[in-house]
This record gives C-alpha cells, sequence and structure tokens, in this order.
C-alpha cells in the first residue's frame, strides 16, 4: 500500500467521524430546543427596569425638579435600572442640537449625559427590551391623567398585548403602568391626602408672609379640571380658605382668582404664587411670573396685590417624589403576581 493511499484512507476516515460528531451536536441541539421548549431562545437574565415617563423641560434650572424624582426612585428600588424619557418632540430635540454645543455644556457642568440623550416612551422600553429585561415599570411624572397621560396608558396597553407565538421572545410580557400624582379620573381620595400633605410647606410659607397662596397648574381643555378643585377643597380644609388654583389651558384663570380674592373681605394683600407642575419651566418662568402684562404676578400686580413668585416645581419636593414612589410599589406588586403566575403556568409539563 503506497503513501498516498494511506492518506487517502486516512483523509476518508477523518471525514465520516466528523460528519458524525456534526450530526450528534445537531442532535443534541435539537433535544435542547424540543426537550425544553424555548429554552434555546432564553437570554441572560437582565435587571428589571423602571421608565419615569415625563413631558419634559428645555430649562436647565428646572431639572433637578425632574432629577430629583429620578434619585428618589432609585434609592427605593436599588434592584431597577431607572431611566428618563421625554414626551415632548421639541424638548428632546432641544437637547440633541445642545449635545453637539460644546459651549453649552461646559457652561452646564452638571447636566447629566442622560438628558443630552434622552429619548421617547417607546424608544426607551424597545431599548431596554433589546437589552434583554423582562419586568418593566413606566411611572407617569404627570400631574393627572390629562391628555399626556391618556396617550402613554394607550402605548403601554398596546406594547403589553403585542405577542409572538413563543411566550419567551414576547417583548415585553411584564409591563406595568403607575398612575399620575393625583390618580385617573377626579383623583384618589388617598393620592389627593398625600398630594395636601406634600405641599404643607408652601401653605407654611404663604402664612407666614401673611400673603394668600395661588398654585398654577397646566390644566386640560378637552379633559374635565374636577380634580384640581378637589384638591383646593381638600387644601383649604387642612390649612387655610387662602389658597386657590388655576391653570393656563383652561378656568379659572388668573383673572378668575383675582376677583375670587377680591371678594373677600379679610384678604391679604400679599400672594405667594408658585407652579402646581413637576417642573418650574417654561409656564413658570412665563405664563406665571414673566414681565408681560398678562402673565399671572403682573395680572395681581395691576390689581393692586403684592404677588411674589416662587420658581420651584414640585419635583424638587421630596414628599412629591414620593407620591411616585408609593405609586411604582402598588403596580409592581400586580406586575409582579402576573409574572409570577406566568412562570408558574410555564413551569407545568406539556400534557
Amino acid at each position: 500500500m503506497n503513501y498516498a493511499s494511506v492518506k487517502s484512507r486516512s483523509l476518508s476516515m477523518f471525514s465520516i467521524f466528523l460528519a458524525f460528531g456534526l450530526l450528534l451536536a445537531g442532535v443534541a441541539a435539537l433535544e435542547l430546543i424540543f426537550s425544553s421548549g424555548a429554552s434555546a431562545y432564553e437570554r441572560k437574565p437582565q435587571k428589571p427596569a423602571i421608565v419615569l415617563a415625563a413631558f419634559g423641560t428645555t430649562e436647565a434650572s428646572a431639572l433637578p425638579d425632574i432629577l430629583n424624582v429620578q434619585k428618589k426612585v432609585a434609592a427605593a428600588f436599588p434592584d431597577y435600572d431607572v431611566r428618563l424619557a421625554f414626551t415632548s418632540n421639541q424638548i428632546r430635540d432641544t437637547w440633541r442640537g445642545r449635545a453637539k454645543d460644546n459651549n453649552y455644556k461646559k457652561a452646564n457642568p452638571d447636566i447629566p449625559e442622560e438628558i443630552y440623550n434622552v429619548k421617547n416612551v417607546l424608544a426607551t422600553l424597545a431599548d431596554i427590551s433589546d437589552e434583554g429585561a423582562r419586568l418593566i415599570l413606566v411611572q407617569s411624572l404627570h400631574f393627572t391623567d390629562g391628555e399626556e397621560y391618556t396617550d402613554l396608558a394607550n402605548l403601554v396597553k398596546a406594547l403589553s398585548g403585542y405577542d409572538t407565538m413563543k411566550p419567551v421572545l414576547k417583548p415585553f410580557p411584564w409591563l406595568g403602568l403607575g398612575a399620575p400624582a393625583l390618580g385617573t379620573g377626579d383623583g384618589q381620595p388617598a393620592y389627593i391626602d398625600a398630594a395636601v400633605k406634600a405641599l404643607e410647606p408652601y401653605a407654611a410659607e404663604a402664612r407666614n408672609a401673611d400673603a394668600s397662596l395661588v398654585l398654577m397648574g397646566h390644566g386640560n381643555e378637552h379633559l374635565t379640571q374636577k380634580i384640581y378643585s378637589k384638591l383646593q377643597s381638600a387644601l383649604r380644609k387642612a390649612y387655610d380658605d387662602d389658597i386657590y388654583i388655576g391653570t393656563v389651558e383652561a378656568p379659572p384663570h388668573a383673572e378668575e382668582i383675582v376677583k375670587e380674592i377680591q371678594a373677600r373681605k379679610d384678604a391679604p394683600k400679599n400672594i405667594l404664587v408658585a407652579p402646581l407642575m413637576l417642573v418650574a419651566g417654561d409656564h413658570a418662568k412665563n405664563d406665571m411670573s414673566g414681565p408681560d402684562a398678562d402673565s399671572w404676578t403682573s395680572q395681581f400686580a395691576a390689581a393692586g396685590f403684592n404677588p411674589t413668585p416662587k420658581l420651584q416645581g414640585l419635583g424638587s419636593l421630596d414628599a412629591w417624589a414620593d407620591l411616585f414612589v408609593n405609586h411604582l410599589k402598588e403596580v409592581e406588586t400586580g406586575v409582579k403576581a402576573r409574572q409570577a403566575k406566568d412562570e408558574a403556568a410555564a413551569a407545568q409539563p406539556a400534557e
């Protein structure tokens, strides 16, 4: 037998063993897939995530109001990845533009990189799902269930209903949404009580200054305003009758509040005006306290009062941030119960 013949036979035997080995590996892989269901599709478990959904702000001075909420939530949920999302297209575009402006970034060194790269809720959820997180909580930072919250709720509902042939591939199997600050509809009594307690520093400041307290909310011309009147009644019951709530988008406006204060014979001449909003942003700086004649402070001054604007967003109050922490704990309980039920069902042997 010559060398070439031996070599040829050796190569043939090697090819046979290699093919047999690959065949065994393929069979083993198929057995793994079919015996364990979808285990071959599973990914390494990732930390659960929380998305804080706010309208956003372009005012650098107002960012601490949002970041304080994020800090409080992160402290309360140390096992979660906590991210921000802004729903306003214009605000996100503004921050993306500033991300390319080195002079702006140099002048504002305290702004986190996350703000420059902030995305909308959908994109943020997509990123988290792509990274492998399975349990995700979305927390609205809105005041009530106006237009912004309604759109957010519809988005979460749609994504939660997105199904796949293999359950393990479902992108959002355990997705939940936390209520806005005062709840939905006309507000939940427990949430309103918590808001009243959170606003105690404002009432005390007005009382010490011998001033009426006027709170400027955003409001919504399309939906009910009843929740604002309920909060006003609760604040008056808890603290003082000289507390008034108006809104930018719907009555009562500043002019109605002026008439109401003037109708009180014992009303003080001083007025403390503060935003009833997450941030002291554009509305607070312009609609509430701007130099134009139609700003709230200008209207109060023209009516003979002494207004003092308070440029502080509700998010800077730890007690207000705790409202969202508590809402998240409520929704977490429901989502984890659903997760446990789904996992128990998946663990049952196939019939």
